[in-house]
């Protein structure tokens, strides 16, 4: 085994480690204080969150779910207080999702958590390792998305 594969096997199993630590955080967000929500309910929560009002095509493509099953989820919210429609008022076949009053303290409180958990993780680090660390993960991500694009270029042939 060559060095460069030892690397990316080890490599892998740290971003295996890192993504469920992630995934737990995500998890312990959504339950709790935070209305017992499931994993794709605070996706769209926190999308909303960040984006504002989106039309409901904008809220499935960023989850990446069929817009009948993101209606769905926003059936859900808007049961539970945190999300409503609001039709166009220019067209009214076009309906938009925003965050109510108790959506947006909802999505401020998991928000913190999150913000607490990524100073923690931070914090392990000097000045230099965090921004090195900043560098590094800029750099994978760049690379990651041109490997993602170019495995889906090999699938729609």
């Amino acid at each position: 085994m060559s060095d460069l594969e030892t690397r990316a096997h080890a490599f892998g199993s740290v971003v295996r480690d890192i993504l469920r630590q992630f995934q737990l955080l995500h998890s312990a967000t959504a339950c709790g204080q935070h209305a017992n929500l499931g994993h794709q309910d605070l996706r769209v929560l926190e999308h909303l969150g960040e984006s504002g009002r989106q039309m409901m095509r904008s809220v499935a493509e960023h989850v990446g779910l069929a817009v009948n099953s993101a209606t769905s989820i926003v059936d859900g919210l808007e049961e539970k207080g945190f999300a409503q429609r609001i039709r166009s008022e220019t067209d009214r076949r076009v309906v938009y999702v925003e965050l109510t009053d108790q959506g947006r303290r909802l999505f401020e409180s998991a928000s913190s958590a999150k913000l607490q958990f990524h100073r923690a993780l931070l914090a392990s680090l000097t000045e230099d390792e965090q921004e090195i660390l900043l560098v590094l993960f800029r750099k994978i991500a760049r690379e990651g998305t041109q490997q993602v694009e170019r495995l889906s270029m090999l699938e729609v042939r």
